[in-house]
């Protein structure tokens, strides 16, 4: 960063200051800062966030469809295929048809994928005690309160928007 003179530092802690005022950017910025925090915690594993991301999804739906994947992720469709294209050739994933759908197919771990999944593990259970411990409790509680509450707030003006669109299409 170049060296600034006082009045150009002052013009930018002010502009930071406004920023540091939308809750929206102060959220925004925390996602990246756990992105990259949680990019970190991967460390050598052969795998992306997204691929950790939707192994994780698939041991604990212990079955799944990557469309499902997408809705419980907020991946677009691209990215999710993408992706479990990936860990299929990296031998992560398996897939079988859906006896209830004949195009949609059923996504589970490998035991090489379960056997990643075991290797990672640990350090984001490490992880998730780091974030808990940085918390009082009640801190800890206000916060996924917060999280709840914004979640909803948000899934329903998306959906109300998305209902106008729809009406104003015809």
């Amino acid at each position: 960063m170049p060296f600034l003179d006082a009045e150009q530092l002052k013009k930018r802690l002010d502009a930071m200051s406004k920023l540091e005022e939308k809750l929206s950017f102060r959220i925004a910025r925390l996602a990246k800062l756990m992105e990259t925090h949680a990019v970190r915690t991967l460390g050598e594993a052969p795998l992306s966030l997204t691929g950790y991301r939707i192994m994780m999804s698939v041991e604990l739906f212990e079955e799944t469809s990557a469309a499902d994947l997408g809705h419980v992720l907020l991946i677009d469709r691209a990215q999710i295929s993408r992706s479990v294209r990936d860990l299929m050739e990296q031998g992560f994933l398996l897939t079988r048809p859906d006896p209830g759908s004949k195009r949609r197919k059923l996504l589970r771990l490998s035991e090489e994928g379960q056997a990643l999944l075991e290797t990672v593990k640990p350090a984001f259970a490490r992880r998730q005690e780091g974030f808990i411990s940085a918390l009082e409790e009640t801190e800890a509680v206000a916060l996924n309160d917060a999280i709840a509450t914004l979640t909803s707030h948000l899934a329903q003006a998306l959906e109300d928007t998305g209902k106008a669109d729809t009406d104003s299409r015809g």
